[in-house]
């Protein structure tokens, strides 16, 4: 009796682990635990940064999954020279695809061809999943010449929709040759979805499925606080576009209305110093904390030891915004409800009025009263913080989302 062959995924990362990247963590998990062998192929391996998922890839033993992207270029230019004449002839079988590469390209460096040679062991790999658009080359190109044969994800994450990418990327064609191979482009909500097809992507091959969240590790623990305190929190980078600037004004005024309130913030960033700096001219440094970074043990705890969480992440210059913010999901399903601002699609993520409050982007007074009847309604946070609970169950619990992915990678081999 002959066993069914092996199903492949190979992930295309960019630096990995970084300790932001829990949703692609969690996808790798998703895939795993639906049957498939992965494959991490990554640019840099951050080996020091693994301790933040030591469990995850311990437990799937995904050091020994990581390959990295080097195209082993000589050093010597002699040698980069008859390597590639080498790498030519041993290419002589693609040798249609390697000029088509070429004139893709529309440069002609050596190092093209060491790209290609390498590229070339995943040319039947079943499915192929690129996390960040900006992660797209060579396998776009590869994919609209013929050579590829994979079937191609892209799953975009938020600043890769949003040009100039990173500062610097300009639009003028960019994802062409992406939107037109990919076979599936995964968004986690409808606010991404429009954003992609403003640029380019079209409806048909979107996907839009959020960003699930582990139910069982993420759980109501919380004891009941009978002190007067009121203890808000909020986690994320320590970016412009989080708005923690406005959740330590609430404080403020929060404050200036006699309640007794902390106001604890996870992350860490560029803006660390801004932040201190604001804290300290607002006499707020017995109020507002910054804790740095956390872990998934650590932010559990953060989580059932909190009343609320805000989220204020705002629009950007460019007019960038929030995607989605997993730690929303992370924090209802540890029971907290959300007060949040209306930016992007942070309002697909909870349910204004049943789960938390949606206030208008940069309201900080709707957001200041919306807190004040929760702290003063202590029933209306308990439903609130239940009713957070069963959302994301419903939502985008792990299970739920995996056996939709899980159809989903099948769906696509089967094409």
């Amino acid at each position: 009796m002959s066993s069914q062959p092996k199903k492949t995924i190979v992930f295309k990362l960019g630096n990995f682990p970084e300790v932001s990247e829990t949703f692609i963590v969690s996808q790798i998990e998703l895939a795993i635990n639906a049957g498939y062998e992965v494959t991490l192929l990554v640019k840099n391996y951050k080996e020091e940064n693994t301790g933040f998922y030591a469990e995850t890839f311990k437990k799937y033993n995904l050091a020994h999954c990581v390959l990295r992207e080097d195209y082993k270029i000589p050093s010597q230019r002699h040698m980069r020279i008859l390597t590639w004449f080498k790498l030519l002839f041993q290419n002589l079988n693609t040798l249609f695809y390697v000029l088509r590469f070429y004139k893709d390209k529309k440069k002609f460096p050596l190092s093209y061809l060491y790209q290609f040679n390498f590229y070339k062991q995943f040319q039947n790999t079943e499915l192929i999943h690129i996390q960040y658009g900006t992660n797209k080359a060579p396998l776009d190109i590869l994919k609209k010449i013929g050579f590829l044969k994979s079937k191609i994800i892209v799953s975009f994450h938020g600043h890769d929709a949003f040009f100039p990418i990173n500062g610097f990327i300009q639009q003028k064609g960019y994802y062409d040759y992406l939107f037109e191979v990919a076979d599936l482009i995964h968004v986690n909500t409808p606010y991404l979805e429009q954003q992609l097809i403003k640029i380019g992507a079209d409806r048909v091959k979107i996907l839009d499925l959020p960003v699930s969240v582990d139910t069982e590790f993420f759980r109501p623990e919380k004891k009941k606080n009978t002190s007067s305190l009121l203890r808000l929190l909020t986690v994320g980078r320590l970016d412009e576009v989080k708005g923690h600037r406005f959740a330590i004004e609430i404080v403020s005024l929060l404050r200036e209305q006699g309640v007794e309130v902390v106001l604890n913030i996870i992350g860490e960033g560029d803006q660390r110093q801004y932040l201190e700096n604001l804290i300290d001219q607002k006499s707020l440094k017995d109020q507002v904390f910054l804790y740095g970074r956390k872990n998934a043990y650590e932010l559990r705890r953060f989580y059932n030891n909190h009343d609320i969480l805000l989220f204020t992440s705002v629009a950007l210059p460019g007019g960038r915004k929030e995607t989605q913010g997993l730690v929303l999901g992370e924090a209802q399903a540890c029971g907290l409800p959300v007060v949040a601002f209306d930016s992007g699609g942070v309002k697909y993520t909870f349910k204004d009025g049943f789960s938390g409050f949606l206030c208008e982007e940069g309201n900080v007074h709707e957001m200041k009263n919306k807190i004040l009847e929760l702290n003063e309604n202590p029933k209306l946070r308990q439903v609130m913080g239940t009713n957070a609970v069963n959302f994301v169950k419903n939502y985008n619990a792990r299970e739920h989302v995996g056996l939709l992915w899980s159809e989903i990678y099948r769906n696509l081999q089967l094409t």
